[in-house]
């Protein structure tokens, strides 16, 4: 398990997460990467690497309705494509990044224009 991040006041602002401590540390094990690994190898291949980055700095954020999950996405403007993070709580209270795939880019503009995921570049 390492961490790879933390949950900073900017998401917790916008998205009114007030029972999350500010700069809660985000972590990946293992389980996590076998599961990102298996489930979308073309994604895990080419955007791996970037997952620090797009925790750091997503061009959207949102709550996964289905899981309470946050969702960190990323625009890869040179090829189009919306890249999502999902970070979810354990049992044990701890945050980990759970999954890493492509949004379709029809899916993503449709919860961009419904205000299912917030840009984080236009507010401050």
């Amino acid at each position: 398990m390492r961490k790879i991040g933390v949950i900073k006041k900017k998401v917790i602002s916008l998205l009114k997460l007030n029972h999350i401590k500010e700069n809660s540390p985000v972590f990946i094990g293992e389980q996590n990467i076998a599961h990102m690994k298996s489930r979308h190898p073309a994604e895990f291949d080419m955007y791996f690497n970037d997952i620090e980055m797009i925790i750091d700095s997503p061009d959207y954020i949102g709550i996964n309705s289905k899981d309470g999950s946050i969702t960190y996405v990323k625009l890869y403007e040179a090829n189009n494509e919306y890249i999502r993070v999902g970070v979810k709580v354990s049992v044990t209270g701890k945050f980990f990044a759970r999954t890493l795939h492509l949004l379709s880019t029809c899916n993503a503009e449709n919860y961009i224009q419904k205000g299912t995921l917030i840009s984080v570049n236009n507010t401050e």
